[in-house]
């Protein structure tokens, strides 16, 4: 990191909130909420998504290989894209809000154009359908910890980055398995896509309106 008198300049401990004092704070408490929705969006891509190309559209292992890595990558790009895309608006006159909340509540509410792909039977249809939610998502999660880390300023990043990750990552336990189950019981996915869509778009209303204005919280005030 850079050398300099910035960088070691001592911090008033007034300002170093405990994460109780951070988590009575709105905006804390809807980031973890909208982590765990859109988490739960990632692992039924993650999980599930190689099991249902396998089963409902009888691909072989290699060509699920080629379309499950295809989406992964569309994820990636388009977060990668989206977060220089987003920055350049607001080096131009943007809101950190605007943008954000643009890119965040945009990508997370068409996202949920994954839940024809359970429908629809044209192959090629389907996964179109599939790539673009992908892409759609990776809009999203090009700006998720910038809300984090704007909101929480540089004396409690850490611990509510921690808190708020610990919070959305349950959904790695609660997603796969409510998946299952709602296909061992339909013998469908359709149910379980619909669902998965169903929590992004709550995902993306808690980003956009549960979460306040984006500028750095005066824990001092707080």
């Amino acid at each position: 990191m850079p050398r300099g008198t910035a960088y070691s300049t001592p911090v008033d401990q007034s300002q170093v909130p405990s994460v109780f004092r951070i988590f009575r704070h709105r905006s804390a408490i809807f980031s973890a909420l909208g982590l765990f929705c859109s988490n739960y969006f990632w692992y039924f891509l993650v999980t599930w998504l190689p099991h249902y190309l396998e089963t409902e559209r009888h691909f072989s292992k290699s060509k699920m290989g080629i379309f499950a890595s295809m989406a992964y990558l569309s994820v990636a790009v388009s977060s990668v894209a989206s977060g220089w895309l987003s920055d350049r608006w607001i080096s131009r006159g943007g809101t950190p809000t605007r943008v954000r909340k643009t890119f965040t509540g945009l990508g997370l509410s068409l996202s949920t154009i994954i839940l024809p792909v359970a429908l629809v039977r044209d192959e090629s249809l389907a996964m179109g359908l599939l790539m673009l939610a992908c892409l759609c998502y990776g809009m999203f999660a090009s700006n998720l910890w910038a809300i984090t880390q704007t909101l929480a300023g540089p004396h409690a990043a850490g611990k509510w980055t921690a808190v708020q990750n610990g919070v959305g990552n349950f959904s790695g336990v609660v997603g796969p398995a409510v998946t299952g189950w709602l296909v061992q019981r339909t013998g469908l996915y359709s149910l379980a896509f619909a669902v998965a869509a169903g929590v992004a778009l709550t995902g993306a209303a808690i980003f956009v309106f549960g979460i306040g204005p984006l500028k750095p919280v005066q824990w001092e005030e707080a």
